[in-house]
């Protein structure tokens, strides 16, 4: 941990990509944030006595689903959750084929230890220069969401986190292909982007269902992923719709019992659709979701609902926010959470920006235990990219 702050530290000084090479096609870039949280307060079922949740003591509140980042109120701030810093290499091999890698160093990473992961690793090739189409091939993140992309970057976003109620599955990466198309509309200010992906990805011991729910070593498999989306924007107005569909298999092994299946190549469907307006000094934010995982004669019926409504004004520098997250199950046993947001973000220097954000999330769950239960949790990071 204290290797990555000292890093963290030093990185604001750095402003520009750095050439690796003479020729200038090999290039380093970076991002990083260091981001603290305190839970001021919180209760579970109608009381704010303390109670533990799975390893967990609480009051307490998950915000980083994908590496189960858990703020705890006994802890107090607590700067080992979140904070991580990244570095991308490029190499360009011609004007139309190029290499890039991404590795990441987290504070927290329960899949993969405290060593920095690959997070991409891809080949992007044109078939020339003024190509619309542009073909890819590696590991990436699975694009589920309008932030997903940048997901980490968080100079890219105005909150210290884009909502965990929306934003955080057990599997996040995939490994394979896509193809994109981009064309301007007409003679309008309209451009339109097509994507296409396709693949796979396994992670053993996921940190999502073994931490979160099951405390038992838990196996997870995305496998035959199909997905699309389109999006048009025009500078100021961006909408965004998606669909991806996968089989999900999720077990459990034990020397004696052997394997025991949660879902086995289970069919999986998310959707999501995201509108976004960026007008003289007003921004607006909003994306809806739904995740369908169905099958009657198994007793299946998965079926979550999510989405984040934003609505915030620069002042020069500054940039206030107030932004509004939920999610919940369709069916028994819900699982639910309503979560209001104040955020603040402040661009004090090139390339870094200084976010505060205050965070009252209301637990609506409907499970005969105790799950994370209501907090109220101020951040505080700095964030930004060299």
């Amino acid at each position: 941990m204290k290797k990555i702050l000292l890093a963290l530290m030093l990185l604001p000084a750095l402003a520009n990509a750095i050439d690796l090479d003479e020729s200038g096609s090999l290039k380093l870039t970076g991002f990083y944030s260091l981001t603290g949280a305190k839970v001021l307060s919180g209760s579970s079922q109608g009381s704010s006595a303390p109670w533990t949740y799975q390893q967990w003591k609480c009051p307490c509140t998950v915000q980083a689903w994908e590496y189960t980042g858990v703020y705890e109120k006994e802890k107090g701030w607590q700067f080992d959750q979140e904070s991580l810093v990244g570095i991308q290499i490029k190499k360009e091999f011609s004007p139309t084929l190029s290499a890039t890698a991404q590795f990441v160093s987290r504070a927290l990473n329960p899949n993969e230890g405290s060593k920095p992961t690959v997070d991409w690793a891809y080949i992007t090739w044109q078939p020339s220069v003024d190509s619309d189409f542009t073909f890819q091939a590696g590991r990436f993140r699975i694009p589920l969401y309008y932030y997903s992309d940048y997901l980490y970057i968080g100079y890219a976003y105005p909150w210290v986190r884009p909502a965990p109620d929306v934003y955080g599955w057990p599997i996040y990466a995939y490994n394979g292909a896509n193809v994109s198309y981009r064309r301007q509309l007409g003679d309008s200010s309209w451009a339109m982007t097509a994507a296409a992906w396709t693949g796979s990805f396994t992670q053993k011991n996921n940190a999502y269902y073994t931490k979160i729910y099951y405390t038992t070593p838990t196996d997870d498999s995305w496998k035959k992923i199909l997905g699309g989306s389109i999006s048009v924007n025009n500078g100021i107005f961006d909408f965004r719709a998606m669909m991806m569909r996968h089989n999900e298999t999720a077990s459990q092994s034990d020397p004696t019992l052997g394997t025991t299946y949660i879902v086995k190549d289970q069919p999986t469907k998310i959707m999501g659709i995201s509108a976004n307006m960026d007008y003289k000094n007003w921004l607006i934010k909003s994306e809806i979701d739904r995740f369908e995982q169905v099958e009657p004669s198994l007793g299946i019926n998965n079926v979550y609902k999510y989405a984040l409504i934003g609505v915030g004004y620069n002042y020069g520098s500054l940039t206030p926010m107030y932004t509004y997250s939920q999610y919940t199950t369709v069916n028994e046993p819900i699982e639910s959470r309503k979560t209001h947001v104040l955020s603040l973000r402040w661009d004090f220097m090139k390339n870094t920006s200084l976010k505060v954000q205050y965070d009252i999330s209301k637990d609506k769950s409907r499970y005969p235990y105790k799950f994370f239960g209501d907090s109220k949790l101020l951040s505080v990071s700095v964030q930004g990219t060299f």
